[in-house]
């Protein structure tokens, strides 16, 4: 086989050539031990924000974050003068923060690619390949050194951050600003954003190292390695700012990783702003799941602020020094989000009741699913057109869509990145795509004969479906066919699953 012929002259060249350089260097045996022995133990990088990483880990698993797809070309220095591997740094910080929870996958590419649309191009050439989510984009956008030297009692400000400093010190300050943005529209996000400034800090008599860093109107003191200075300092400041933008990405209240009180005026205003974004439905999901991961509330989570919702939520209150008046606002909320929750969790049907009466529960009517097209319910599409396409469930219900082609590749097509919610409310009509879906189906290939799958349960089945069947929306899936899908969700629960199924031929 000349592949192996080919790395076998490889291997013996290389033999040939090692003798030969270390002719002119050699160590005797009984010396080659001593010279080879290290003289200090490898240590663990811990940082400033080790422990915060964790933390976020744990909170992102609190409230079910998963499967975020993102990516960055990376953090550069715009100042020219720090050479640090800040976009490792930046996967480490991620991955670190997703090692229980599985909420963030980074997707990386090729350093020399200095853009996200290179990345794009790649969209396509490969069906295993994984479409992100959001980017990253950033760079250390400040290095002034030596701002000042032996000042007594000196302060500095930078923007709206000041620092206090003490005598016989110089003083330099990095900045990092980094954003989020969405890699299909490539629009940066607003307010998902960081920007962290240091002052380092050496002291002229005891030659230590110091950082201050001011988030909120808090000073977080930071201890740094006299060794590596700036750079430790660059590390810091990417890990403060990844946890900050990430955190605010996934909505969870990351603050409480950096030990900032839930009361700072600023962190006030951010939960509010989540707040107010989320719709009612949401607003009445987000509290539902949250107080029955408390033990408040055993109903059904419905989205509506019915009666149980409202006593509940009273009895949350009551509990919690709020006024107890039922009523979802932003208090409510915030006192929830400060709290330990665990939002994949539901409530348990069987709570409170005695084994007679769960026995003498009634089961309810059978979930029934139904796809509906403007062409009946065995469409058949002429070359170009688009697929339109409506689904209802009897019952209030978790809905997961699927699309098979000719050749037998299965994609994602609900929830997707512009309808993320799977949760369908009983009798109404759900278009598939979305009006304000950023995508079409249009057919293609003359002759071939298609199909769309749903499945649908009461329970929320798609966070516990094997890691390798959460794959990004609209792309390829690692699935023989739509069957092993369908297998998936029945092996979660073999009681309550339903799916209906739309054939499709497409004709010239």
């Amino acid at each position: 086989m000349p592949s192996y012929l080919s790395k076998a002259r490889a291997r013996l060249m290389g033999g040939a050539l090692v003798p030969l350089l270390l002719a002119g260097c050699m160590t005797s045996p009984h010396e080659a031990p001593v010279v080879a022995q290290p003289k200090t133990l490898a240590v663990q990088n811990v940082t400033s924000f080790s422990e915060s990483l964790r933390c976020m880990d744990n909170l992102l698993a609190q409230f079910g974050r998963q499967s975020i797809v993102i990516t960055s070309a990376g953090i550069p220095d715009a100042t020219a003068n720090v050479s640090a591997g800040t976009k490792d740094m930046l996967i480490s910080a991620i991955s670190r923060m997703s090692v229980g929870s599985g909420s963030f996958t980074f997707v990386d590419f090729d350093q020399r690619q200095t853009d996200v649309a290179d990345l794009q191009g790649l969209v396509g050439f490969t069906d295993d390949f994984l479409v992100p989510n959001y980017y990253i984009r950033g760079a250390i956008t400040q290095l002034d050194e030596g701002v000042i030297a032996e000042q007594e009692g000196a302060g500095l400000a930078i923007g709206d951050v000041g620092f206090g400093l003490s005598a016989d010190q110089v003083v330099s300050v990095v900045s990092v600003d980094m954003n989020v943005g969405n890699l299909i529209t490539r629009q940066i996000i607003p307010g998902i954003s960081a920007h962290n400034s240091m002052a380092v800090a050496r002291t002229g008599r005891a030659g230590d190292l110091s950082g201050n860093i001011q988030k909120f109107g808090f000073n977080m003191n930071i201890s740094l390695n006299r060794g590596e200075g700036m750079h430790q300092a660059v590390r810091t400041l990417i890990e403060l700012s990844t946890i900050e933008v990430l955190g605010k990405l996934a909505q969870v209240p990351y603050w409480r990783c950096l030990q900032i009180e839930q009361t700072n005026p600023a962190v006030v205003a951010e939960a509010r702003d989540w707040f107010r974004d989320m719709s009612t439905r949401e607003q009445v999901v987000f509290v539902q799941q949250a107080l029955a991961s408390r033990g408040f509330y055993e109903a059904p989570i419905t989205g509506t602020h019915d009666d149980a919702t409202r006593g509940a939520v009273a009895r949350y209150q009551a509990e919690n020094g709020l006024l107890a008046d039922g009523r979802i606002n932003f208090d409510l909320y915030a006192s929830l989000i400060n709290q330990d929750l665990a939002l994949g969790q539901q409530p348990d049907p069987t709570f409170g009741k005695t084994p007679e009466q769960v026995a003498a529960q009634v089961r309810p009517n059978p979930l029934v699913l139904t796809i509906a097209t403007p062409q009946g319910s065995s469409p058949t599409y002429q070359l170009n057109e688009q697929l339109d396409m409506t689904v209802v469930a009897s019952q209030d219900a978790y809905l997961y869509c699927y699309y098979s082609d000719a050749a037998g590749k299965v994609a994602r097509i609900f929830p997707n990145q512009f309808q993320p919610d799977p949760y369908l409310v009983a009798g109404r009509s759900l278009s598939i795509p979305g009006r304000q879906s950023g995508f079409d189906i249009v057919f293609d290939r003359p002759g071939a004969n298609e199909q769309v799958v749903c499945v649908a349960s009461r329970k929320e089945l798609g966070l516990r479906l094997p890691q390798q069947l959460k794959t990004q929306d609209l792309t390829p899936m690692p699935v023989q066919s739509v069957e092993e899908l369908v297998a998936a969700f029945r092996e979660i629960d073999r009681t309550d699953v339903v799916e209906a199924r739309l054939p499709i031929r497409v004709t010239n």
